[in-house]
């Protein structure tokens, strides 16, 4: 079986138990991060996109079928996998109902989470192979990928449109400046420019934009790095 790094996100209350889940799935080459409950989302987030969730059901915070739900609609080419201590059949129904991929009843053999997680990877590796296609709506100043949909303000739209159209898919900083500076009256700094180009590029992989998706061209300008399907 070929292996398969994916970016797996622990969402478990249990100390002991979500160090050692983490621990384990390390060994298998996977690149892991652990939180105690869903609030602690949005901290992980910022700079990690993951393609599995591990969720405990019994969470301080918010229960994990919420949580499960919530990220379903908001993110619906992840891997979701329910670990929990609820094993009676209308729980698996409902976790299922919720949207989760895999409902795995405690305590979880080691083997078996893996073998779940890197199924799930397959799954992916697979989807993404077949609907990896950005598609930037110009009218509504939305980008699609494979992971979902953001919205984009308009200077993002501005750079990515003029990125995606222009020859090679290829500007320089002095083009760039000039056409989101238009929205001022005014050519962009340069320091301005990368701020503009790092949002993008966040916003690029919230949707499942392979990395790097605008490539910096030294003392020349920007490339885009991947095809953007233009509405």
């Amino acid at each position: 079986m070929d292996d398969i790094a994916l970016k797996v996100l622990v969402v478990e209350d249990n100390d002991e138990l979500r160090e050692a889940t983490l621990a384990f799935l390390q060994r298998q080459n996977h690149d892991v991060r652990g939180v105690p409950m869903a609030e602690d989302i949005d901290d992980v987030m910022g700079d990690f996109l993951p393609d599995v969730y591990v969720i405990d059901l019994n969470l301080p915070d918010e229960d994990g079928l919420s949580l499960t739900r919530r990220l379903r609609a908001t993110h619906p080419n992840v891997g979701i996998v329910i670990t929990t201590a609820r094993s009676q059949i209308g729980d698996k129904v409902i976790g299922y109902e919720c949207g989760a991929d895999l409902y795995l009843t405690k305590p979880v053999h080691p083997q078996e989470l893996m073998a779940g997680v890197n199924a799930l990877g397959k799954r992916l590796r697979a989807s993404r192979r077949q609907h990896d296609t950005l598609v930037l709506d110009l009218t509504g100043m939305r980008l699609s990928g494979p992971d979902g949909k953001v919205e984009l303000t308009a200077s993002d739209a501005l750079l990515l449109g003029a990125l995606a159209r222009a020859p090679g898919q290829k500007l320089e900083r002095w083009q760039l400046a000039e056409i989101v500076g238009g929205l001022d009256d005014e050519p962009l700094s340069a320091s301005m420019l990368e701020m503009r180009i790092t949002r993008l590029r966040k916003k690029l992989s919230a949707v499942g934009a392979p990395t790097p998706s605008v490539k910096a061209l030294h003392k020349v300008g920007y490339s885009l790095c991947m095809p953007v399907v233009l509405q």
